[in-house]
């Protein structure tokens, strides 16, 4: 069957549907000329590919041709990982993809489903970032983690966002078994010894954010860095130590190294 060429790789974006809800298409200015001219047959992508380098910090984009009366895709990103789990990425449903820590040590993937003018939907396509191979957090920052990790000790300056929305700049202080937060005048404003249910998460929504959950009484905390960079590495080293506060058994406390990631 024959189908009109598309401008060479565009890319897909999100876009509003008609019915004013939350979908994700392809950018229409790209599409001119798209329609099958059987519409048994079922939309489809070719040339479908990932653009960008799948390094912390930066954003990756799926791209390709929309053929077949393709008029706009549906993303779900996951990660692979090396027990054969998976996981799908909550609130990731865009074509472009910010690579996190979170990301570090798995294999990530993008399912993509063609959507057609009448809402049939193609066969379900899996990319995988980074030419299928693990994401790693580079050398560089390797070694910054470990090197906090073995002076057991590390500072940060942050923002610790409050409840209505405003923040105001502190002092986070990592030590082997706790964390500290202290205000511009070095007063202690938390903390906390880490605990064996306390988790660091990066929100979706945001690019340089993430939030410490504690247990008790203390309220999860929001803190930003002044970059995605910089967040990346601090959830990096914050969960190492977590990991060696709560995890190490007795008679592991003479080994000199250990394999963070």
């Amino acid at each position: 069957m024959e189908t009109e060429s598309l401008h060479p790789q565009p890319s897909i974006s999100d876009e509003e549907s008609d019915d004013g809800s939350d979908s994700f298409s392809f950018d229409t200015r790209q599409l001119i000329g798209a329609e099958a001219e059987n519409m048994e047959t079922l939309p489809e992508v070719e040339g479908l590919c990932i653009s960008g380098e799948a390094r912390l910090g930066h954003t990756i984009q799926v791209v390709g041709f929309g053929t077949n009366g393709t008029v706009r895709c549906d993303f779900a990103w996951l990660r692979f990982y090396d027990d054969g789990s998976r996981c799908y990425i909550a609130g990731e449903e865009k074509a472009e993809h910010l690579v996190t820590a979170d990301d570090v040590d798995s294999y990530l993937a993008v399912d993509v489903i063609p959507i057609g003018r009448e809402e049939q939907m193609g066969d379900l396509v899996r990319i995988f970032a980074n030419g299928h191979r693990k994401i790693t957090c580079g050398n560089q920052m390797q070694d910054a983690v470990e090197q906090s990790f073995f002076n057991g000790h590390e500072s940060f300056d942050v923002y610790l966002v409050e409840h209505d929305n405003s923040s105001k700049r502190v002092q986070l202080k990592l030590m082997k078994d706790r964390f500290i937060i202290k205000n511009r005048k070095f007063y202690t404003v938390v903390e906390q010894k880490f605990m064996p249910d306390m988790t660091i998460t990066i929100p979706t929504e945001s690019t340089t954010g993430f939030e410490i959950h504690c247990s008790g009484k203390i309220q999860s905390l929001l803190l930003e860095a002044d970059t995605s960079t910089l967040r990346d590495l601090i959830v990096l080293i914050m969960r190492s130590f977590l990991l060696r506060a709560t995890h190490t058994p007795k008679e592991n406390k003479r080994t000199n190294r250990c394999c963070l990631f």
